[in-house]
């Protein structure tokens, strides 16, 4: 394989040669087109990714030194379309998938709002059926429909107004506003977030949609906007820390074999576990654009206030973490992404690459800037 890879990068490149100059762009074409055959004529077997970019660099410098033709951008055209050459398949690979997951998306949409309809339609026909039943029987069926609307309050479409409703009336009554915000907020995020599967995306959207809520229902009030913004991001980080709880039970559960988890799905919910605390602060962060200057000043506080401790957020967040990574393991997985095990050998690997690449980017930086300043000479010396 590599043999034949070599030999047509030296046969391309002298036969360029022979029919004039030799161009940069002949190189890193010759080389990018060789290369990816290569590659894709192996995609059954083993390949030494190394061992190609290093045989096929080497081949094309080889052979434009032969004839008399290794100049600085032949040589970096020669790199890159090795590099070009070995990464094209994946693109293509990645493009397609990128596309896969937009149609996905829509598609998610569509079953979301048959979902959201489906469950709207069960809830009215439950409800119907207490019509056929007298007295007790009767208002425990109705109860039991309003207790399954309100865990499935995000998917029928009615946390806002269900949240800005109840928030109305605790700030109408006037008493433990706060702690009566923060309970409401709480066990509205818990359910909304239990309904279906946790990701970041989902945290920090409804974060900023029951914070929001919240603040918006208190300023239109006129009244305890301090108290009913600190509730909450009080019941909203509760909320959260609930639901992350109920992740690592249900984790723990699988670590005893009473469970099983999709191995995506536990990366996945590394991933969003160990940025948690970024995305709430970001959530919050963006709230802060959109309403007045008192709940603005209490939302910055907070902020401080979680970047300057020890957030518990964050601790619980890497404990289940920790939880889900010894799941992977003890089923024999590698954990492909887990920035509190491999940051500090990620750092360490790439120090001295971050370095070089800094110190080519300021010579870049430089020469630009240096280019612009000849350039002005110039004109000078022209005027």
């Amino acid at each position: 394989m590599l043999d034949t890879m070599k030999k047509k990068i030296s046969e391309d490149i002298k036969k360029v040669y022979s029919s004039g100059k030799v161009s940069a762009d002949d190189i890193k074409i010759i080389v990018e087109n060789t290369v990816s055959k290569v590659l894709e004529d192996s995609k059954s077997g083993v390949v030494d990714i190394s061992e190609i970019a290093k045989e096929a660099v080497s081949t094309a410098i080889k052979s434009l030194e032969l004839v008399a033709s290794a100049t600085k951008q032949n040589i970096e055209a020669a790199v890159n379309g090795t590099i070009e050459g070995i990464s094209k398949n994946s693109k293509k690979r990645v493009d397609e998938i990128d596309m896969e997951l937009l149609k996905t998306k829509y598609r998610l949409q569509e079953q979301k709002d048959s979902l959201a309809l489906h469950v709207k339609d069960s809830l009215n026909g439950a409800k119907e059926a207490a019509s056929d039943f007298s007295n007790v029987i009767k208002l425990d069926i109705e109860d039991s429909v309003t207790n399954t609307k309100l865990k499935s309050i995000e998917i029928v479409g009615l946390l806002k107004q269900t949240l800005s409703q109840s928030i109305k009336t605790v700030i109408q009554e006037g008493e433990d506003v706060e702690e009566k915000v923060a309970h409401l907020i709480k066990e509205a995020v818990e359910n909304t977030l239990n309904s279906g599967r946790l990701s970041a995306k989902k945290i920090k959207e409804v974060s900023q949609e029951v914070i929001l809520t919240a603040i918006e229902t208190a300023q239109e009030a006129e009244k305890d906007i301090e108290k009913t913004t600190k509730g909450a991001i009080s019941g909203t980080k509760q909320g959260i820390i609930s639901a992350i709880n109920t992740v690592e039970i249900n984790l723990s559960k699988a670590k005893d074999g009473a469970e099983d988890f999709v191995e995506e799905e536990v990366k996945q919910t590394i991933e969003y576990l160990e940025t948690l605390e970024n995305t709430f602060i970001d959530a919050l962060s963006t709230t802060t654009n959109k309403v007045e200057d008192i709940a603005k000043s209490v939302i910055e506080d907070s902020i401080q206030e979680i970047r300057k401790d020890a957030s518990e957020l964050k601790d619980i967040a890497l404990d289940t973490a920790d939880t889900a990574i010894e799941y992977l393991k003890e089923k024999g997985i590698k954990v492909a992404y887990s920035a509190k095990e491999e940051a500090y050998d990620i750092a360490q690997t790439t120090k001295d690459e971050i370095i070089v690449l800094s110190d080519k980017m300021l010579k870049i930086a430089k020469g630009a800037f240096s280019g612009m300043i000849d350039g002005v000479k110039k004109e000078i010396d022209k005027k």
